[in-house]
């Protein structure tokens, strides 16, 4: 499902505000793309393939990402644009310290 907003310590998601209990799909990301930066990758991708599974196959909405939504299935501002920060996670998966990355070396050039 992804990350919840608000959890009590009991491990349920805190209902004393609308907000609480809602996953806010661009949060979500820059979350696991935090985790991935950090060494946490595989933590961070099972963080962010809850809102995939969510968002492109429970709720069918794959091109109409909504900001929010909650364990019911309601869901609010379609075409979000803070869901765009799934990017962060393609950058930080390139600049990890093992990341194989090109040297001019490996291009031809000196």
């Amino acid at each position: 499902m992804g990350a919840v907003n608000g959890m009590r310590p009991e491990g349920v998601p805190d209902r004393s505000s609308v907000q609480s209990d809602e996953v806010w799909v661009g949060v979500v990301y820059g979350l696991a793309a935090t985790m991935i930066h950090e060494g946490m990758t595989e933590e961070g991708m099972r963080t962010a393939e809850g809102c995939y599974r969510a968002v492109w196959e429970r709720m069918g909405m794959a091109f109409q990402t909504p900001e929010a939504y909650c364990e019911k299935g309601i869901y609010r501002s379609l075409a979000y644009m803070r869901p765009l920060s799934i990017w962060a996670m393609q950058l930080a998966l390139n600049n990890r310290p093992n990341h194989n990355k090109t040297t001019d070396k490996d291009v031809g050039q000196d």
